[in-house]
């Protein structure tokens, strides 16, 4: 493999017979994890289905250390019986293969990995064979991938014995590894697939659909590795016209003549390896024939003469053309014979990929459509932001980036964008636009969000059916909510664009707003973003609670805001904060220990005095009997509607506590429904709704303040099914003057 120096000095009169990023296939644990990334994002575009990630069924599993380690212990135990092969990652001809014996013996270096090791392999004249398949990437941009109609099954030297698998010539077919087999008669023996397709219809299998299969398996394994050729060439400066690839994949066939994919091979052996004997005549013919046919085919020994008649599309049509009219015996698999066939397997077709498809297709093809998978958009002052719910990150898009964005998340198709684009550049430009620039642009910059997870293909507009126009997505209706919140010592700007969200919420942390623009700009953002599924809440560009339904979001958002609310020595306390409407009486304050109780009892009080009410209070650090309230929302479970019940508070204000109310639903003796409490009893239920600056648990000196604070207030047990009766002694203890020892020290 090249340095990626001479990637530069490429280009249509100068090729090189790599392509950059190929190790995505041929170092034997990437070509795994490249098919399983096809895989998943398949799995996701189907959203269930299973037609298309039915075809990825044909590659066992394969195990890389270190990181697989563990995982890989426990397949082992999971499945005693079944085997395992070692295998170098990047390592060629049968060098250093072996059977597990004890899984605890694997090596945990990285240049390792285990596979699983394929039971019941088809044999012929009772050896173990594999396909060597002779695949070539003529084209990165458009994708052009051919298999050539000649191949070779390698058989192994010795007859394959399930009783004797450890033997590697029995299980091996490499022809470095069979050729030292001193006792077999024809230790390297290659059959052509011209041979080999007349013995599979001799013993009555079908090889018409055994090779559609392997073509299938072939397309759809260099389509894993597209984008990673692609964004490797981008980065080291190659110019893909200068850039082909001739690959050797070997493939086994199982009982069920089923292909399946072992490894592909970089700079696959043009050597002739077996004897004349045994197929070593033919098998110079063929790989003579492989190298003729791409020499002509790519034109390496013709002059290059640019044709740079036409638009950008009929050069890059007729470039195609020219290839398949020259391809000999190498079958063209893509863009193929049904250039739609494919598409979906692609993140997002480039524009080069669409226009030739749509050239060779015999029916027209309908635009790909898009939709958010892990990104959300989020709207400020006229600009759009892109969040991606998987990594935390928030990024800003330009103006016509945004206009991409949103059109795509509205089920436009690229070239429908790529036509509003231009509309309007003939409006503002002096000058017609750059069409074609404008264009791909637009497909390019999608395939960059598609490739970065924050978009995927819409399954019902690239299935195999789906060639009638899907209907584009009804947009979501958003609505902006911005607003600067105070809560306690700490404030923050806070946005969400969900019409729901904002719904719910707005009023709830209405009393909480801060109506000064003074710097509002400088504040910490705190904002709330759609996720996959339901909400995740962001202080900073940090995740702070993700997967939140809509009803739990002011929830979560009052205990992120009390969580900050303390600064320095003060406490934070989540606590419920209830008094009687005249202004000059002391505040209850109703713990919050029982979280199905959660203010509960605040309403309910609030309710018969006709009261204040809130949430949230801050012990302060200089005045130690002061509170001041955080004028969170409270919520509650109504029981006639089975539902939490969200309320705002109806003021923020501040004053000294009269008594630390605890609510229990056992009825307790006294008749005024109401049981005094000890400090230490009071504490029990009291501290886990405290913390320190940061939302830390109370250090020693924090606690000891707390615990200072607690004696000089009343405390009680509230009787939850005697509320008239408490809510009565409660009210005549509200009127009395507040004694010394509430206003004063220790």
């Amino acid at each position: 493999m090249p340095d990626p120096e001479f990637f530069s000095q490429v280009g249509p009169e100068r090729k090189i017979n790599h392509i950059p990023g190929n190790n995505a296939l041929t170092v034997k644990s990437r070509l795994y994890r490249s098919l399983m990334d096809l895989r998943d994002r398949v799995e996701r575009q189907q959203k269930g289905g299973k037609h298309l990630t039915d075809r990825l069924a044909f590659v066992p599993r394969v195990f890389s250390m270190p990181e697989d380690y563990h995982a890989f212990q426990q397949a082992a135990l999971d499945n005693p019986d079944k085997r395992w092969l070692i295998k170098p990652k990047n390592a060629a001809r049968g060098k250093g293969i072996q059977l597990v014996g004890d899984p605890a013996d694997v090596p945990m270096e990285s240049s390792w990995m285990v596979q699983e090791y394929l039971e019941n392999p088809h044999t012929m004249h009772g050896r173990k064979y594999v396909l060597r398949l002779y695949v070539l990437v003529a084209s990165v941009s458009p994708f052009r991938v051919y298999l050539y109609h000649q191949g070779f099954a390698k058989l192994a030297s010795m007859p394959y014995d399930e009783e004797n698998a450890n033997n590697p010539y029995s299980y091996l077919t490499n022809p470095d590894v069979n050729v030292l087999n001193l006792d077999a008669d024809v230790p390297v023996e290659f059959v052509d697939f011209e041979r080999y397709r007349a013995w599979l219809r001799e013993q009555g299998h079908d090889d018409e659909a055994l090779f559609a299969k392997i073509e299938d398996m072939v397309a759809l394994t260099c389509l894993a590795a597209l984008e990673p050729m692609r964004e490797r060439s981008r980065v080291i400066g190659a110019d893909t016209r200068g850039c082909y690839e001739l690959m050797g994949i070997d493939c086994l066939i199982d009982a069920e003549i089923k292909p399946w994919i072992l490894e592909c091979n970089l700079s696959p052996s043009l050597e002739v390896c077996a004897g004349p004997e045994s197929g070593g005549d033919i098998e110079e013919r063929i790989k003579g024939s492989i190298v003729a046919d791409m020499v002509e085919m790519l034109g390496l020994n013709r002059p290059t003469h640019e044709e740079s008649s036409g638009s950008m599309v009929e050069q890059l049509v007729r470039e195609t053309q020219t290839e398949l009219a020259n391809s000999g015996g190498f079958r063209n698999l893509i863009p193929g014979a049904n250039p739609s066939e494919y598409l979906p397997f692609m993140a997002l077709p480039r524009l080069s990929d669409w226009v030739v498809a749509q050239a060779l297709s015999d029916r027209p093809l309908k635009q790909p459509r898009l939709e958010r998978w892990v990104a959300e958009e989020t709207f400020s002052e006229d600009q759009v932001y892109l969040y991606d719910t998987r990594l935390g990150h928030l990024s800003s898009l330009n103006e016509t980036a945004s206009l991409i964005w949103l059109m795509a998340t509205e089920g436009a198709g690229p070239d429908d964008i790529a036509s509003a684009l231009v509309e309007s550049a003939l409006k503002t430009m002096p000058s017609a636009p750059d069409a074609w620039a404008i264009r791909n642009d637009v497909w390019n910059t999608l395939a960059d969000w598609v490739n970065n997870r924050f978009l995927i293909q819409s399954e019902q507009a690239t299935s195999n059916s789906a060639l009638v126009e899907a209907q584009p997505p009804v947009p979501e209706t958003s609505a902006m909510m911005s607003m600067a919140l105070s809560c306690g010592r700490f404030r923050a700007r806070f946005y969400t664009d969900s019409a729901p969200l904002v719904n719910r919420i707005e009023h709830l942390f209405e009393p909480m707003a801060v109506h000064d623009e003074a710097g509002r700009d400088s504040l910490p953002r705190l904002e709330i973003v759609r996720d996959i599924p339901g909400f995740t809440l962001i202080l900073d560009g940090q995740v702070v609670r993700s997967r939140l339904p809509l009803s739990g979001v002011a929830q979560a958002l009052a205990d992120c805001l009390a969580a900050h609310a303390a600064k320095h020595h003060d406490i934070a306390v989540d606590a419920g904060l209830v008094s009687r409407q005249d202004s000059d009486h002391p505040l209850f304050m109703i713990s919050h220990c029982r979280l199905d109780l959660r203010d509960t009892l605040t309403l309910a009080l609030a309710d018969r005095w006709q009261g204040r009410y809130g949430r949230g209070a801050i012990l302060n650090a200089v005045e130690d009997y002061q509170l001041e309230s955080l004028s969170l929302p409270l919520l509650h479970r109504a029981e006639d509607e089975g539902v939490e019940v969200a309320k705002a508070a109806t003021s923020q204000h501040s004053g000294l506590v009269r008594a630390l109310l605890v609510p229990t639903e056992e009825s307790l003796p006294e008749a005024n429904g109401i049981q005094s409490l000890a400090v230490n009893e009071a504490l029990i239920h009291l501290i886990a709704s405290c913390c320190a600056e940061g939302g830390v648990p109370l250090d020693a000196h924090g606690f000891s303040r707390l615990s200072g604070w607690l004696e000089g207030c009343e405390r009680y047990l509230v009787d939850m099914n005697n509320l008239e009766a408490a809510a009565e002694a409660l009210s005549v203890r509200s009127s009395d003057k507040v004694p010394q020892r509430l206003s004063g020290g220790r």
